[in-house]
């Protein structure tokens, strides 16, 4: 049976979290439109984990290997990423508040839509990372 934790968030308003569905945040997992707040998955290899649409609050993903990891249309709040392997993620229409990417390689990742609001992606890798604003960062390209 899957638990149900009632939480207040996201302004004042309600949600429900899938703590039953923390098993689907793992490698080649499919947590689309989970709900998580206050979770460490620090160090986990967690490649091509499906996140879409899911709603993520106070969450470290710290050194966890994420390539290929799928976000779009998630809701990410304060989130950190810092030394997170990121390569060829999507977050195609995601929306960033206060997501840390310190030393995250982001190389080949889609921000394409993605809504960044105290998220700075200049911290992280960029090597044909494709921006919010439609434009490909090459900065750290070697």
């Amino acid at each position: 049976m899957a638990a149900i934790v009632l939480t207040f968030a996201f302004g004042g308003a309600a949600y429900a979290e899938d703590e039953g569905r923390l098993a689907d945040v793992r490698a080649l997992g499919d947590c689309e439109g989970c709900v998580f707040d206050g979770h460490d998955f620090s160090g986990q290899r967690l490649m091509g984990v499906n996140l879409s649409s899911a709603q993520l609050s106070s969450i470290m993903f710290d050194g966890a290997v994420m390539n290929i990891a799928i976000f779009d249309g998630a809701v990410l709040r304060d989130v950190s990423f810092a030394g997170a392997n990121l390569k060829g993620a999507s977050f195609v229409g995601a929306q960033l508040e206060n997501v840390i990417f310190d030393d995250a390689n982001l190389t080949g990742a889609v921000f394409e839509g993605a809504l960044l609001d105290r998220t700075d992606l200049q911290s992280a890798l960029l090597c044909n990372t494709q921006t919010p604003g439609d434009l490909m960062d090459r900065s750290d390209c070697e």
